[in-house]
């Protein structure tokens, strides 16, 4: 059995994609600059064209002109050619500028300039990286060798970009590009990582939200990342830089995930460490408002949570047409996911994929683990007998009887942000003007300065215990129960199931924990471990951790009877 590993790690800066504005010299008619900025890339038709020896050949493999081209993304392309001399009379030119949505120019940082050429290389590129006030950081002529080529030059804090093609490698041909990278994509495979661990779980009635790592060290020649250089790479490390995991057995090659990088430490003896999580991770440190819903599909209360931070996901159809009542507290949005799967028994996944996923524990055996693939060491345990569980379901009500203050400070001149420990609705405002006003906040902006006071209704939360327990009891156990009373989406309708739910999952007494070999295992699947004395043990597989760089040897967790 053979198996690899290999990282796809985005060391580029991970706002210059949104914040960057594009101005072109020259381009086709029918071609869209900003195209060469999408993040998928872009596939540039084989067209023939005017070229001499080049852009008509007799042997079919071009194409014409599409008629509809605008509907095409082609990028950059330019409209004159080169000249005999190589040269252009006319220098096809790139500006680009980057602000923020408000306007506000935005400063970047990266080790250099990705470019997808097309067709045919440019002989020569000048790249000129220009400051806040509009000097001149930089100026390098590059000359590219492949079709992906990166212009390996860091600068730092650069707000303009300005790129010159002076000549192409062949004379009359166009210049074409299809894509720019502020940063490079950096392939650690097998000769470069020096450690790789990945851990992938979950919780199958979602209790918690677990977030997937990977944890990966790699060598790195010529010290490019040394901590102590002060112009050195390892400055550019950003929060949130994608890695991207594979792993091949024999000749299966898996995508194991999409990560973000959390943080990088310093080379010892050319060996730089990253560590990374999956979205998850970054939800865990991205607020979300909250709020009170009534019989809110979960599609929507999901798509405002998570396509603001432009991610994916897929809702299981066993989710269709179900609703959600009850409430959420500002929090994380990691928070906010796990009572939404807590309240409608959804496994959340992100591992071997690039979107997240929510779907109901499966039922059904997709995987045996046989004696031959354990390797010795497996440690079976047993949690204490579960025989109770009680779920509080909750339900808010409006309170209109009567209008309370809510609360009373006093501001200075300018806008301020007031909090609520549980939901509200602001009716009034004295000292202010409302500026926005929501469940759990309220934004007032004072003109004058002093005490400002908020007045409106409060809700009442009624609570109701639902139980599910073992009846009669074992002879000889012990009564012992589990509770849940902050689940607040909730409600009455749903309180039961959840229970059920839970108490279900608390009977499956038995871990085993040990070291298997090379497969493809997942989290959340629902699996038998045999042993050698002919028992099973049927569960979930909570976590999986795979050592990438020792043989791919997986490390599983599984609960079950």
């Amino acid at each position: 059995m053979k198996t690899t590993c290999e990282f796809r790690f985005g060391f580029w800066d991970v706002t210059a994609r949104g914040d960057a504005h594009f101005a072109v010299s020259q381009n086709q008619d029918y071609a869209r600059i900003e195209d060469i900025n999408a993040e998928d890339p872009i596939v540039f038709p084989n067209v023939a064209t005017l070229e001499p020896d080049f852009g008509f050949p007799l042997d079919g493999s071009k194409e014409w002109l599409p008629d509809n081209a605008r509907l095409t993304q082609w990028g950059w392309w330019s409209t004159d050619l080169s000249g005999g001399d190589l040269t252009f009379s006319n220098p096809p030119t790139l500006t680009v500028t980057f602000y923020n949505e408000d306007g506000t120019p935005t400063p970047h940082s990266s080790a250099g300039i990705t470019f997808t050429f097309v067709a045919t290389l440019p002989k020569t590129v000048n790249i000129k990286w220009y400051g806040y006030d509009g000097g001149l950081l930089a100026d390098k002529d590059f000359t590219p060798d492949r079709f992906d080529y990166f212009c390996d030059w860091q600068v730092e804090d650069y707000y303009k970009v300005v790129v010159t093609v002076k000549s192409m490698k062949y004379a009359h041909r166009f210049f074409r590009a299809s894509s720019i990278l502020f940063g490079v994509l950096e392939i650690l495979d097998d000769a470069r990582v020096t450690s790789a661990n990945l851990t992938e779980e979950i919780s199958p009635v979602a209790l918690t939200l677990p977030i997937n790592k990977a944890e990966v060290s790699f060598y790195t020649p010529n010290s490019r990342f040394a901590l102590l250089d002060p112009a050195g790479a390892y400055r550019l490390f950003q929060w949130k830089q994608e890695l991207t995991a594979y792993k091949t057995v024999d000749s299966t090659r898996t995508m194991l995930g999409k990560y973000y990088l959390q943080e990088a430490t310093g080379t010892v003896d050319a060996v730089t460490a990253l560590s990374c999580v999956d979205m998850i991770g970054v939800l865990d440190t991205v607020e979300y408002k909250g709020g009170i819903y009534e019989k809110t599909p979960v599609s929507d209360l999901l798509d405002d949570i998570l396509t603001p931070e432009n991610v994916e996901f897929e809702l299981d159809k066993a989710f269709d047409g179900v609703t959600l009542t009850g409430y959420l507290a500002i929090g994380s949005k990691r928070t906010a996911l796990q009572q939404i799967a807590f309240a409608i028994g959804a496994v959340v996944d992100t591992a071997r994929t690039e979107i997240v996923r929510f779907y109901p524990a499966p039922s059904e055996i997709t995987k045996t683990i046989t004696p031959e693939r354990k390797i010795v060491g497996h440690k079976i345990t047993m949690e204490a007998l579960v025989t109770q569980v009680d779920i509080t379901a909750h339900q808010y009500t409006l309170i209109t009887d009567e209008v309370k203050e809510l609360n009373k400070a006093t501001f200075e001149v300018g806008e301020h942000t007031v909090t609520f420990s549980s939901p509200v609705s602001v009716t009034s405002v004295s000292g202010a003007a409302i500026v926005e006003k929501h469940p759990n906040y309220c934004i007032v902006n004072v003109t004058k300065a002093g005490e400002v006071i908020l007045s409106g209704y409060g809700y009442e939360d009624t609570k109701t215990v639902y139980t599910v327990k073992t009846e009669p009891l074992p002879a000889g156990a012990k009564a012992s129960a589990k509770s849940v009373t902050s689940a607040t989406l909730v409600d009455p309708g749903k309180a039961q199931d959840a229970a059920r739910r839970l108490y279900d999952y608390y009977q499956l007494r038995y871990t085993d924990e040990g070291q298997i070999l090379p497969g493809q295992e997942q989290a959340a699947e629902r699996a038998e471990v045999s042993s050698l004395g002919g028992r099973t043990l049927t569960g979930y597989i909570q976590r999986v951790v795979t050592d990438l760089s020792g043989g791919g040897l997986e490390t599983i967790t599984l609960r079950g009877r």
